[in-house]
């Protein structure tokens, strides 16, 4: 009879005479042998928490961890807590899946317990790669139904059946979609690894049939059963989601900028394709917009909805004031717009304006004026402001108007309301 693996590592934690622990090639806890000497803090934390903090995980990519095929010692870390370690890669066919842990403080683990242990690591690789391939079989066809239910496929309403009839997500509720974008600051940057980590994270401390998601290459999208649009466990959890993300973002070393969009709640999951086309549109809206802050809610856009809907229609988008148009086209108007911008943001106040601007008040006038005659406008019109407000909008919606410097967009990181760490939040509904 095949052994588990938690009687593989009993048995091999046994034979080396010191506890041990498997964990996969993301950090994530997999099995531990019972342990009869004193916990350091690292091991501590990783068996309440089931991974490694983000600390860690940077720390030890230094020593080439995940590049390693051969074992590693491991000095002390005492800022982190951690005791001296030995590493066992556990390979299959040359492939990471997976590391041994071992405490040995006082350097006493032999060569041969090592060989040992590496031996038992080439069986703990094997157990986990078939492991893993039934896995991903699952994975799969979840990802697939994801597919059918975010899209315009005939099969939505089987997709929809099949994820409510197995559990994954519970819709006696309704459910809302959230969109979390990153903006890295090179554009070609890979954000997939570090957002499936963070979304594992995210599914440890939600309750199960709670969320569902999506990982792409810049953005992850979030299933959320949501009994209404102000829940206060739907803003919780996609708080959690957005710190789990950056913290995971940081580790990895990369310095990027997110924002994200809550779509409107849908009572059922055959409709959950039109909470995510709003939630783009609101994480389109936390981009380009200013002032409007990082997270959005579609519920809550307010007149920005006009804004992104007329900004959607693409090709179609009708043109909101033609005189406009003249000095969006006109790359030596961009000071002009910007001035107008600004000047319309703060409801025609030429002192706020002007000092948002650092222009002297002289200055601010003769632009105002410029615009004027170059649109063919009339700044005291209330229509023509409306309009040319309005217009300014949308022409940053689709990208037509690029201002240089933003007067109130997202901030380059999010920081939740509260001061609560992830894993003061595992109680998280």
């Amino acid at each position: 009879m095949e052994l588990t693996l938690q009687q593989h590592l009993d048995a091999l934690a046994e034979r080396v005479g010191r506890p041990a622990v498997l964990e996969d090639r993301f950090m994530r806890l997999i099995a531990y042998s019972s342990h009869d000497q004193p916990l350091d803090g690292v091991r501590e934390d990783s068996i309440l928490r089931r991974h490694a903090s983000p600390e860690v995980t940077s720390w030890l990519k230094e020593f080439g961890l995940p590049d390693a095929r051969r074992p590693l010692r491991l000095p002390a870390n005492p800022e982190l807590h951690m005791l001296a370690r030995v590493c066992i890669p556990v390979l299959h066919k040359d492939k990471a899946l997976g590391y041994l842990w071992f405490v040995d403080s006082d350097d006493s683990m032999s060569a041969a317990d090592i060989d040992v242990c590496v031996h038992e690591a080439s069986e703990l690789g094997d157990h986990l790669h078939r492991e893993s391939t039934a896995s991903l079989f699952s994975a799969a066809r979840l990802n697939d139904a994801m597919h059918m239910l975010l899209s315009d496929s005939p099969l939505t309403q089987e997709a929809a059946q099949t994820l409510e009839e197995t559990g994954y997500i519970s819709v006696d509720d309704g459910i809302a979609i959230a969109v979390i974008q990153g903006l890295p600051a090179h554009p070609s940057l890979d954000l997939e690894d570090a957002f499936a980590l963070a979304m594992t994270d995210f599914q440890r401390m939600v309750r199960r049939g709670q969320a569902l998601e999506l990982v792409r290459r810049d953005h992850c999208v979030l299933l959320l059963a949501c009994p209404s649009d102000d829940d206060p466990h739907l803003r919780e959890r996609i708080e959690l989601a957005i710190e789990l993300a950056q913290a995971r973002l940081a580790a990895a070393g990369h310095r990027v900028t997110l924002v994200a969009g809550v779509g409107s709640r849908r009572a059922d999951l055959d409709h959950a394709i039109n909470s995510l086309r709003e939630a783009r549109m609101s994480a389109d809206a936390a981009r380009l917009l200013s002032g409007i802050g990082s997270v959005v809610y579609w519920s809550q856009l307010g007149i920005h909805r006009i804004v992104v809907e007329l900004a959607s229609m693409s090709e179609h988008v009708p043109t909101v004031h033609a005189g406009l148009g003249r000095l969006l086209d006109d790359p030596e108007c961009l000071p002009l717009l910007e001035t107008l911008e600004t000047y319309l943001d703060v409801a025609g106040n030429a002192q706020v304006t002007a000092e948002r601007l650092n222009l002297h008040r002289t200055s601010l006038y003769y632009r105002l004026q410029r615009v004027e005659q170059l649109a063919g406008t009339d700044l005291k019109d209330g229509i023509e402001r409306l309009a040319l407000h309005l217009a300014l909008k949308v022409a940053r919606m689709t990208g037509r108007y690029a201002p240089r410097q933003s007067t109130g967009g997202p901030p380059d990181d999010i920081t939740a309301p509260e001061t609560r760490t992830p894993r003061q939040r595992v109680a998280i509904r």
